[in-house]
């Protein structure tokens, strides 16, 4: 029967346990967890959308937190159910990265479930206060589309190849000027019903809660890779065994098997086996023997 040595079996044992470990560590990033303090994060150019926006509104929230799933979810539900208008994000799996709109009225709202999420670091609430009408950028634009009128009605009215052009012209110019006056009349409009939020949600990698977690994981995987090593090892300890059978049976002797049943003499001449003969005579009694 083959069987293993005891040095070989002490290191398939000690290569088993090593390689369990080693799958579970990393599988579980129990590694990482010892070597990571803070995550840092690019902030640069969320930074600079918030900062350029010129909402009436403007909230930044800064957080710490063991568990991210929570601030996802809400950011989730915001998105579907507020009609947010995203404006940058950036999510991982340790940190969230936002900045988006929601309508002005139901800021209130957003910044109380904001405020109730745990592990939040700084807040920073930004408002206008009393809004005022722009009356000037208004009785600008109004004052252009009279000018516009007025020139469509000269050129209507012009017979002048010359002085119809230069009406072109300057029905042009002004139509750019209104052009412009509407998009900031828009956008002034846009920046009154909606508040720009900016959120940054960094996972603390060596919480509590994370090595809990991540302890579980490995366990679970460093069991699960040791009973599949073991098992791996036993059918390939029987495939091997079967092998040396059906080797046996075909005949094929290994060096082991092929010289422990005879004493080969290479010493004499014609070497080969060394085989002792003994002589008797008819009534069996030795007579001869060779040495």
């Amino acid at each position: 029967m083959f069987r293993l040595r005891k040095e070989i079996k002490i290191f398939l044992i000690l290569f088993t346990i090593l390689i369990s470990l080693f799958i579970g560590i990393k599988r579980s990033n129990l590694d990482k967890i010892f070597v990571q303090v803070n995550v840092t994060i690019d902030q640069s150019t969320a930074i600079d959308i918030f900062e350029n926006s010129f909402n009436n509104n403007k909230m930044k929230f800064e957080y710490f937190v063991e568990d991210i799933s929570e601030i996802n979810t809400l950011l989730y539900e915001i998105g579907k159910t507020k009609k947010a208008i995203t404006l940058y994000s950036e999510i991982k799996n340790n940190y969230n990265l936002k900045v988006f709109e929601i309508p002005a009225e139901i800021s209130d709202e957003i910044l109380t479930k904001l405020r109730n999420i745990d592990g939040l670091n700084n807040e920073n609430i930004q408002k206008a206060g009393l809004i005022t009408k722009n009356t000037d950028l208004k009785e600008n634009l109004n004052n252009n589309q009279i000018a516009k009128k007025r020139i469509q009605n000269l050129i209507n009215g012009s017979v002048s190849p010359d002085r119809l052009t230069s009406f072109r012209r300057q029905l042009d110019i002004i139509q750019a000027k209104i052009d412009s006056l509407s998009i900031q009349e828009d956008i002034k409009k846009h920046n009154a019903e909606f508040s720009v939020v900016m959120i940054s949600a960094i996972k603390n990698v060596n919480g509590n809660a994370t090595l809990r977690n991540n302890l579980s994981i490995f366990l679970l995987i460093t069991i699960a890779s040791l009973i599949l090593i073991i098992i791996g090892l036993i059918i390939s300890y029987y495939i091997f065994v079967l092998m040396y059978k059906l080797m046996l049976i075909l005949g094929i002797r290994t060096s082991r098997s092929g010289s422990s049943n005879y004493n080969y003499n290479y010493n004499k001449k014609g070497y080969g086996r060394n085989v002792k003969r003994i002589y008797k005579d008819k009534n069996g009694k030795v007579i001869k023997k060779d040495e």
